[in-house]
C-alpha cells in the first residue's frame, strides 16, 4: 500500500499545473535539455522558493518560469492587477503590449539577447485590451543565453508616468559553461 501511495505521489508531482496553451514550447523536442538534474527541469512555484525568477518594480508582473531550449531562452510570465491594492481600479481595463526591442542582458551587461517572438501578448504597436480583474499568462522567446550566463535581467523599456514597462531584474538559472557539469545522471 505504501508503494502505491508513493507511486501516486510521484505521478502527481510530474503533472503540469500550467494551462495547455502556456505549456507549449517552441519545439517539444527541445523543451527539456538532456542531462539536466530533475530539480532544474521541474516547474517552479511562485513565490519562487529557489530564487531566480527575479523581481520587478511593477507588482502586476510575475515571472512564473524560465526555460532554456536548444534555440531559445523562454520566459513564462503573467500580468494581473492585485485586487487588494488600494490604488487599483480593479473593475476598469488596461491595454497591454510588449516592446519588440526588449532584451535580456547578462548580469555584467556585456551581452544582450534579442526578443524573437511572443505568445499571449501582442508586440507594440498592437495592443490587447484586458479587464483589470483578468490575469494574462504570456510567453516571451529570446535568443538562447550563452553557456555560462546564469544571471540576467529583462529590459523592455524605460518606465515613465504613462507607461509601466515589464522590466525584471535578478533572474537566474542553471546554465553551466561546460556540458559535462550538467550531465550527471
Amino acid at each position: 500500500m505504501k508503494t502505491l501511495v508513493a507511486l501516486l505521489l510521484l505521478v502527481s508531482a510530474c503533472t503540469s499545473n500550467r494551462l495547455p496553451q502556456v505549456n507549449a514550447p517552441a519545439d517539444g523536442a527541445e523543451y527539456y535539455q538532456v542531462g539536466q538534474p530533475l530539480a532544474v527541469a521541474q516547474n517552479r512555484l511562485y513565490p519562487d522558493p529557489q530564487g531566480g525568477l527575479g523581481h520587478s518594480q511593477d507588482p502586476d508582473i510575475r515571472v512564473t518560469d524560465i526555460r532554456l531550449t536548444a534555440t531559445y531562452t523562454v520566459l513564462y510570465m503573467t500580468f494581473g492587477k492585485d485586487p487588494n491594492d488600494r490604488n487599483n481600479n480593479y473593475y476598469g481595463s488596461s491595454s497591454i503590449s510588449f516592446n519588440p526591442k526588449a532584451v535580456l542582458a547578462s548580469a555584467d551587461g556585456k551581452r544582450t539577447y534579442a526578443l524573437l517572438k511572443t505568445e499571449g501578448i501582442p508586440m507594440t504597436p498592437d495592443s490587447r485590451e484586458i479587464k483589470n480583474d483578468e490575469k494574462v499568462p504570456f510567453i516571451l522567446y529570446f535568443e538562447r543565453l550563452d553557456k555560462g550566463v546564469e544571471t540576467f535581467d529583462l529590459f523592455e523599456c524605460k518606465s515613465d508616468n504613462v507607461n509601466s514597462c515589464f522590466n525584471v531584474a535578478g533572474m537566474n538559472l542553471h546554465n553551466p559553461t561546460d556540458s559535462s557539469s550538467s550531465s550527471q545522471k
